[in-house]
């Protein structure tokens, strides 16, 4: 069985990221994250004995995959909080990340671990999905895993975990956008106004569109309210 084939294949799944895995992986991470579930997300290095950062409460923000003859990587932006720091990802470099065989055989090899530099896992990203396979809905044990070694043998650990329903907030902004993009606004706009140091560093402009993008949130919430009764916002 390919490597492909694998991933795509096994729920429980544990593969190495080579540039002849990262696309399917992807593949695997972006149905993990169609649901419109909040997320939680864990950030720790293992040589420390303390516990990891957790943030909880969060949504996709944007997925920024790149290319280029280095190499190929997946960014996932996460909100609230500061979007260039709150997320996860990974990457696949030419030369040193080539095939899952070379991968798994340096990863057996190395310790997680070592006081030696020269025993430890360097350079290599391993990841433990569960879900996310083509055609899957969500499950209540969905996560993803990624633990990271940098050119010093030091790990980070990354886990993302999903809530079973989706997220209503997310559904009130995704309604609110389809109404924005339905009256010829620019969809890629609307992201942007998410991001309030954006409004405010683009002046007039971004404050004028911000108070649009509310009105349109306020649309929804009074259809929502319509439906679910609530008289009090329905009237406003």
């Amino acid at each position: 069985m390919s490597p492909t084939d694998r991933i795509l294949r096994e729920r429980h799944l544990h593969a190495m990221v080579a540039l002849d895995t990262i696309d399917p992986i992807a593949e695997r991470v972006r149905n993990l994250l169609s649901h419109g579930r909040r997320i939680t997300l864990t950030d720790r290095l293992t040589y420390v004995d303390s516990p990891p950062k957790v943030a909880a409460g969060l949504t996709v923000h944007r997925i920024d995959p790149w290319s280029s003859d280095r190499g190929k990587g997946l960014v996932v932006r996460l909100k609230p909080g500061n979007m260039l720091l709150t997320g996860f990802g990974f990457a696949a470099h030419a030369g040193e990340n080539d095939t899952e065989r070379d991968e798994r055989r340096r990863f057996h090899a190395g310790k997680s671990i070592a006081d030696r530099w020269d025993e430890r896992r360097r350079d290599m990203t391993a990841v433990t999905i569960t879900g996310g396979l083509p055609g899957d809905g969500p499950a209540r044990d969905d996560q993803l895993v990624i633990r990271a070694w940098n050119r010093d043998g030091v790990c980070t650990e990354n886990v993302i975990a999903f809530d079973y329903g989706p997220d209503q907030q997310q559904i009130r902004e995704d309604a609110a956008k389809a109404l924005w993009v339905r009256d010829g606004r620019d969809p890629a706009a609307w992201d942007k106004l998410a991001d309030s140091a954006w409004v405010l560093t683009d002046g007039g402009r971004g404050q004028e569109w911000a108070a649009d993008r509310n009105r349109y949130l306020d649309a929804v919430d009074q259809v929502l309210a319509i439906a679910y009764g609530d008289r009090e916002k329905a009237d406003r």
